[in-house]
Formats: structure tokens, sequence, C-alpha cells
């Protein structure tokens, strides 16, 4: 019996101590396993630590092209749009009424001096006004004899022979008349008086017409006029003789130079728009058609302004800026744009002329950051 009680209180006690190093090792494999996450947590923010500080140092050190700044007179300009239209247009009719045998022209066709614009038949009216009007001349020649005759026959008074003389006269008139009217002609034709594109022609083939009614409109080619649409706030920065550059809207390596003409003080109630007027002289617009559109840059004089290159200026919610160079930092000046001419921007504002200005790597920096220079 003592025997049994002694095996089994061994039993027992082998059993706690192998519970007791069973937690030990449990305790020491949690721990271990924590200590290592600590060191991997504490290595990985070290490293981002590292990446961080190596792209902080990147951006505090940003690249950067830089360029001498300086004042100089840069032309003022405005550039605006406009249409090519003709010179005068005149309208072309006949002196008599008839009927029109035939149109030789349409709308937008040019023309040349001497060129056949329409025919007519004349009307048989004229051509009865006329036939009474050469024998009423006739008649009157007739009768002026015949009282001369009775004069010298003491038969007739000089009153008489005065009044015979003033009915020729009136008689002749009416017939000078009648001619004019193309009353003498049973047809006319209608010839161009000078170069011109036609514009319109209001009637028809067959139609008949009264005199001096318009059969053809003719606008003068061989003088042009552009008409520029110009802001109503912008209008009163022209004045005439104001030099302009007009070119095709499709071709502005070839352009037009000439002069404001004139300028129509007036909005125009469809585009809001005021006109300026352009006249172009024979010889100098080969290149341009009418109902051609083109854009004008006029030339509003010249300003002393900071010559900057276009992509040194940036904008934001405060206006338009830029950066210069002090001591390795960037610096931010505020501008004002006063001209725009080609690649550069003429512009006022507290710039240092011994400080370069920025114009390449400006869209990365801030006040006070710091740069360094060299090719981008």
């Amino acid at each position: 019996m003592k025997r049994n009680t002694r095996m089994i209180s061994g039993i027992a006690l082998v059993v706690f101590v192998a519970f007791v190093l069973t937690g030990i090792g449990i305790w020491w494999a949690i721990g271990h396993r924590g200590s290592q996450t600590e060191n991997t947590e504490k290595a990985a923010k070290g490293e981002a630590a590292e990446k961080g500080d190596a792209a902080a140092e990147v951006v505090a050190n940003a690249l950067v092209k830089t360029e001498s700044v300086k004042q100089q007179s840069l032309p003022m300009t405005m550039t605006v749009f406009g249409e090519v239209a003709t010179g005068k247009v005149e309208a072309l009719s006949f002196a008599q009424a008839g009927q029109l045998e035939e149109i030789a022209v349409v709308a937008g066709q040019p023309v040349h001096r001497g060129d056949l614009m329409a025919k007519m038949v004349s009307d048989p009216t004229s051509q009865i006004a006329y036939a009474q009007a050469v024998t009423a001349v006739g008649f009157a020649q007739r009768e002026l004899r015949r009282n001369h005759e009775l004069l010298a026959l003491q038969l007739a008074t000089q009153s008489q022979v005065d009044t015979a003389e003033k009915q020729l006269q009136d008689a002749q008139a009416s017939l000078a008349a009648q001619t004019k009217l193309g009353g003498a002609q049973e047809s006319a034709r209608l010839l161009a008086p000078f170069d011109a594109v036609v514009m319109a022609t209001p009637v028809g083939q067959g139609e008949r017409v009264q005199a001096g009614a318009a059969v053809v409109q003719l606008g003068h080619s061989d003088t042009l006029r552009v008409q520029l649409a110009v802001e109503p706030a912008q209008s009163t920065l022209l004045h005439v003789g104001m030099p302009v550059a007009i070119a095709a809207v499709q071709d502005s390596s070839r352009a037009v130079s000439a002069s404001i003409s004139a300028i129509q003080n007036v909005v125009d109630p469809k585009t809001q728009l005021v006109s300026a007027i352009v006249v172009l002289p024979s010889g100098k617009h080969a290149q341009l058609l009418p109902g051609m559109h083109v854009q004008a840059v006029i030339q509003l004089g010249k300003r002393v302004a900071w010559s900057v290159p276009r992509q040194a200026v940036l904008t934001d919610d405060k206006g338009a800026y830029l950066f210069q160079v002090a001591g390795g930092k960037a610096q931010r000046v505020d501008v004002n744009k006063l001209v725009e001419t080609g690649a550069l921007f003429g512009v006022e504002g507290k710039l240092d002329p011994q400080l370069p200005v920025v114009v390449l790597g400006n869209y990365e920096l801030e006040e006070g950051m710091a740069v360094r220079e060299g090719a981008r």
C-alpha cells in the first residue's frame, strides 16, 4: 500500500514539472516573437524615414533653368478677326423699260470692265415714244421753215417765227431724252463699267423691268474692305491710321500690311461688337478674296516692360506671378501682364534686375524652396 502511494506521488510530481516547463516554453516563444515584430516595425519605419528624407532632399533642391531679366520697349498689339468685303457696291440698270433677254452673270462671279452683264429687248412703249419724238422734230422743222417763208412775204410776224423755233427746240430735247432712254434701240446690252465682283442679281431672266430698276449689283474689286470685329471695351484703344497686319485665318504667314481707315462708333445689334474698317488698295490683296475670314494684328504702340519668356509666368487664384532665384532659394514675385508678343510676355512688378528668373521647373517651386540650376 505504501509502495503504491509513493508511485502515485512521483507521477504527480513529474506531471507538475512538465506542466511548468511547458508554460515557461510558451511564455518565452511569445516574448521572442513580439520582440522580432517590434524590431521589424522599427526597421521598416527607419527605412521609410530614410526614403522620405531622400525625397524631401530631392524636392527641397529642385532643378531649374534660369534666364536674366531686363526692361525693354515691347510692341503692344491687339488680335481681332473679320471678313473681307468688296469696295463700294453699285447697282447697274437699263435706261429704258423692257424684258430681260439674258442675265450673263451670277452672284460671286468676278468680272472685268466691258464684260456683258445682261441683254434686254426694249419695251414697245419706249420705241413708240421715240418714234413720236422723231416725228415731232420733223414737224417742228417744217413749221419753222414755213414761218420763215411767210415772214419774208410779210404774211407772218416775228413772234410766230419765234414760237416755231421754240417748238423745234422742245421737240429736239424730247428726242434727245428718248434717245438716252434707249427708244432708238430694239435691244440693249448692259456692260460692266469697272473690274468688280457680282454681288447680286435682283431680277431673273425673262422678267419685265422698269427703266432704272437694278439688274446687277457690282462691288469694286480694285479696292477691298476688311471689316474687323472689336470688343466695345477695346475699341477705345483704336484710332484711324494704326498699322494692321491682315492674313487669312488658315495661313497667318502671308500677311498684308495696311492701316485702319475708319472706326464705326456704334455697337452692332447682332454681334454686340464695334467694326473697324481697313481699306486694302489694289495690288496689296492678291491672296485675299471677298467673303474670306481673316485675322488682324493691330499695332497699338509700344510700352516699356520687363521682358520674360512666356513659360516663366504662372497663374493661380492670386493672379500672375513668377520666381526669381536669390541665394539659391526661390522667391515669388507677383506681376501684371502688359504685353504679349510671340514667345515673350511684357510684365510689371517688383522684379530685381540682378536676379535671374526661373523659366523651366517653376511649376514645382514654392516660396523659399532651395533650387539648383542646371540644364533641363
